[in-house]
């Protein structure tokens, strides 16, 4: 398959490598400034347990032009950007190129794939992922680690994509071929359950705690960031059809003290350093989810009081 990614960074990077291993053809569309960077190759760096598995891929092209879009004959496009992008004039001048490809939406934001199916010819077109693996520039900020890309795959958690079953069956397919752990769901809002609803008003209540996870779980801002999880989930049940019992489950005290006990100990790499320089790269993100969640709940006739509260904490 000939796969356009938009977008090179943590996310589209660790996608790209594993389609490429699975025999694609891989090109990624960049912005001007940084083509001769990624040219020279992308240093990648797989964390496990035990070692780091290192390389410099180099099997890949590099376009930055709209016109090289509309030169392609694209089989499958994977939106590798921030929810803030998506909403830039690029995107859109992107998604008016697609012709008949399959286009993998991996935004986060509740409403992120409703944007982009309407600028589709064909809204079956799409195919909605949810990430499930950790990326980041290498070295964290005061940490030491190789230079590059970083990242870790667990095959405790496949990635989750949903649409038209032949559509999502390629896509799954190329993952698992490339090494990378993926399933097909009927249904990602309810298969997720909420997760991202569940993450997100945690991650902003940890940015008021300054990206400190000790003292968290026992704070007023984790009080607050709990109590906006819940009206979220409540919302998305109600919105998207979300099963939000596991996650309601995790929001209790008990629970999240034990989760943020045990992550830190488990993953292989620095938990605070990861979640501070990675939320507060996409920190505008975050705000619009949460702006999302409210406008949602609104229409629902949901409460929505705590996530204004903590929507307007963040500056």
């Amino acid at each position: 398959m000939q796969v356009l990614i938009i977008g090179a960074g943590a996310v589209g990077q660790v996608y790209g490598r594993h389609l490429a291993a699975a025999g694609h053809d891989i090109t990624f569309f960049v912005k001007p400034r940084y083509a001769g960077d990624f040219a020279k190759g992308m240093p990648l760096h797989r964390l496990t347990h035990f070692r780091v598995r290192s390389e410099v891929w180099r099997d890949y092209r590099i376009i930055s032009t709209l016109e090289e879009v509309a030169a392609g004959r694209w089989d499958q496009i994977w939106l590798c950007i921030a929810s803030d992008a998506l909403r830039s004039p690029l995107a859109a001048d992107v998604l008016a190129l697609a012709g008949t490809a399959t286009v993998v939406c991996l935004q986060p934001g509740p409403e992120d794939g409703d944007r982009i199916s309407a600028q589709l010819t064909d809204p079956a077109q799409m195919v909605q992922g949810l990430i499930t693996f950790i990326s980041y520039q290498s070295p964290l900020p005061g940490r030491a680690g190789p230079q590059g890309m970083a990242y870790y795959l667990s095959a405790l958690a496949p990635g989750l994509f949903s649409g038209e079953a032949a559509r999502v069956q390629t896509v799954v397919q190329a993952l698992k071929q490339g090494g990378m752990a993926a399933r097909t769901v009927n249904d990602l809002d309810e298969a997720a359950g909420g997760s991202e609803g569940f993450l997100i008003p945690l991650v902003a209540g940890l940015e008021l705690h300054g990206w400190k996870l000790s003292g968290f779980a026992r704070s007023p801002v984790f009080a607050l960031a709990r109590a906006a999880a819940l009206e979220t989930l409540a919302i998305l049940a109600a919105a998207r059809g979300a099963r939000v019992g596991p996650q309601r489950l995790l929001l209790s005290r008990p629970a999240t003290r034990v989760l943020l006990f045990m992550a830190p100990k488990v993953l292989p790499l620095a938990l605070e350093p990861y979640l501070e320089y990675h939320f507060s790269k996409v920190g505008v993100q975050t705000r619009q989810m949460l702006e999302s969640y409210i406008a949602m709940g609104q229409r629902q006739a949901l409460p929505v009081e705590r996530l204004q509260e903590l929507r307007a904490s963040l500056r």
